[in-house]
């Protein structure tokens, strides 16, 4: 089958899409497809004239830290030329375009198949607020949360003040279209409010501010409407930022998580009940919150995890024997049948 694979593009995510990237494309040639891969921020392929992966450590050969954003038109025309013949695309992508439902229209427009949620799941989706309106509507609990947006000519000062007035501290304040934890705070105190409305603003002027609750940070993978074993994560740090993620030794993971069964089955149908009423499709992963009292809260929902070394929709179904490679095998079923 020809498969291309989207990776790179042009949000804050951009390396960690080239690592799931490589991940995917030497699976996919491991199960004896013709794979070609095309960075959505520059248009180059990354497969050489001797179908050589010209990926190594996340980074593409020509990868500089500011990239010129790729033209939409021009990618629906590669869709329809150069990679007219493609059976299915693989979006191996991560955040802003590649993950707001906008790449999911374009391929829709081209006519190609590809994986994982349509554009308007992927839409909400990746706005935090909506989605934990919907979280809402299927009765299952979230943290207490507020959303600010920072309009034109508004001082962040007046943000953080109206901030520091909406919820009590702890607070987590963080971009409510972002991902991978990039310009997320933990807000202990008023005084750390100025400085974590600046992180979160130099990548979105929506801000997302949540009720920090302690607990077990457990994520819950869906694919296709059906729940995999839950996963724990054991942050180092306490918190699962961006180096907890993506630094190997930074954070500890137990697949499957040590949950009683009740309470874990509880988690996996509250799962599924979001992944199915913002209307996704293929794999995704929503995450928790288990507070002492096991009460847990539904945190958000990403409908294209990370499939790297460290990532933690493949362990999950590692734990029901399922490899990487088998993994993408089933993926590409989905997309073709969707």
């Amino acid at each position: 089958m020809k498969v291309l694979v989207l990776v790179g593009g042009d949000s804050n995510e951009r390396a960690v899409s080239l690592n799931s990237g490589a991940a995917i494309c030497k699976a996919l040639l491991k199960l004896g497809h013709e794979v070609q891969a095309l960075d959505s921020g520059t248009g180059q392929s990354l497969i050489d004239a001797k179908g050589r992966l010209l990926l190594e450590g996340g980074r593409a050969p020509y990868d500089t830290p500011s990239i010129v954003s790729y033209e939409p038109g021009a990618l629906v025309k590669s869709m329809t030329t150069d990679y007219r013949d493609v059976d299915v695309v693989v979006l191996a992508l991560h955040g802003g375009k590649g993950e707001n439902g906008s790449i999911q229209n374009l391929l829709d427009l081209a006519g190609k198949k590809y994986t994982g949620s349509g554009m308007t799941a992927s839409a909400v989706a990746m706005d935090k607020a909506l989605a934990k309106r919907v979280m809402a509507s299927v009765n299952v609990p979230t943290p207490e949360w507020r959303l600010f947006r920072l309009a034109a000519g508004q001082s962040q000062e007046s943000i953080a003040r109206q901030i520091g007035e909406s919820l009590d501290l702890p607070l987590i304040v963080k971009p409510n279209d972002g991902g991978s934890t990039i310009g997320l705070t933990k807000v202990t105190e008023k005084s750390q409010l100025p400085e974590a409305v600046r992180q979160c603003v130099a990548h979105s002027r929506e801000i997302l501010v949540e009720r920090f609750i302690p607990g077990r940070e457990l994520t819950v993978t869906v694919f296709d409407s059906r729940a995999y074993p839950l996963v724990e994560i054991k942050p180092k740090s306490g918190l699962y930022d961006y180096e907890a993620k993506y630094t190997k030794g930074k954070s500890e993971y137990i697949a499957p998580a040590d949950v009683p069964v009740r309470l874990a089955r509880e988690m996996q149908a509250a799962a599924v009940a979001v992944f199915d009423a913002i209307g996704c499709a293929g794999l995704s992963r929503v995450d928790f919150i288990l507070d002492p009292e096991d009460r847990f809260y539904c945190l958000e929902i990403n409908t294209l995890p990370g499939m790297t070394g460290l990532s933690l929709a493949p362990m999950a179904f590692k734990c029901e024997g399922i490899e990487f490679e088998q993994l993408m095998a089933m993926i590409l079923e989905s997309a073709l049948k969707h």
